[in-house]
């Protein structure tokens, strides 16, 4: 059998080993010498940087999502995640539901805003205006009342500082309970006046009686003794019936003295006390 010999290697193909990277030398799973052959046929290594371009603008768009979360974990720490290693026992709100409930808030107490100016403080008590000084003869409008001392069991008064008032001076024996309870009504209608009960003497049970019976004043008038009944005979007052007198903020009588009989209507009379 005759064999014929290989071809005589060409002069470029002098010095040439088998290390030679030609494709003579190349591995037949088309990989490069320097990669290890281990590596999935499904990986693909780019041979140029450009192509991971995509990869790498995803990658710093998670770190700035992870800075966001950091920031937010800070401010409001009840939305710091779980550790990976712990599961979390109850879900976290949602910033947006976060947000959302500080604008319900901030939204409420805007509203109350307008509430609280519509219902300001209630301004101080206006100061008593001085007594007023007149010639007018007692018992006239325009006098003033004297300065007689009346007295009861919660303290004493000067009869010229019960200003602005509605004095009820009562007789003596006085059996006027619904006389008192029509007076006293019909001065607590719309604007109410102070009322106050004068009964001659020092010390008055049937006062007391008229002063708090739900049939009498209520408790809605204040009772005080005149130890002598000077006030009733300085003015004249009728000996059988209640006596009205109307004084105004600076002590004046606006009205001449009135005579209560029973179904008297005082509207008219009472409305010339001026509100100051």
């Amino acid at each position: 059998m005759h064999l014929t010999p290989p071809p005589p290697a060409s002069g470029d193909d002098e010095g040439n080993g088998p290390g030679r990277d030609d494709h003579h030398s190349r591995p037949r799973n088309g990989h490069r010498d320097d990669v290890p052959d281990d590596i999935p046929d499904d990986i693909h290594i780019p041979d140029d940087i450009s192509e991971l371009a995509d990869d790498v603008a995803a990658y710093h768009a998670e770190l700035q999502s992870l800075r966001r979360r950091e920031l937010i974990s800070k401010i409001l720490p009840g939305l710091r995640p779980a550790p990976a290693d712990r599961p979390a026992h109850r879900s976290r709100p949602a910033p947006s539901v976060i947000i959302a409930v500080l604008l319900i808030i901030i939204s409420a107490l805007g509203a109350m805003v307008p509430l609280v100016l519509a219902h300001p403080r209630p301004p101080a008590p206006a100061r008593p205006l001085p007594l007023a000084t007149t010639t007018a003869q007692l018992g006239t409008v325009g006098s003033v009342l004297p300065d007689i001392t009346l007295r009861a069991a919660h303290g004493s008064r000067i009869a010229s500082d019960l200003r602005p008032a509605l004095i009820v001076l009562l007789p003596t024996a006085c059996d006027c309970a619904k006389a008192v309870h029509d007076i006293v009504g019909q001065a607590h209608e719309g604007n109410p006046v102070p009322t106050y009960l004068l009964a001659p003497g020092a010390d008055s049970p049937a006062l007391n009686e008229l002063t708090r019976a739900p049939e009498a004043a209520g408790g809605r008038a204040l009772g005080f003794g005149d130890p002598d009944g000077s006030l009733a005979r300085l003015v004249g007052a009728d000996p059988q019936q209640p006596t009205l007198l109307l004084v105004a903020a600076d002590g004046r009588l606006v009205q001449p003295p009135r005579v209560f009989a029973p179904g008297d209507r005082l509207e008219g009379w009472l409305g010339a006390l001026p509100l100051r």
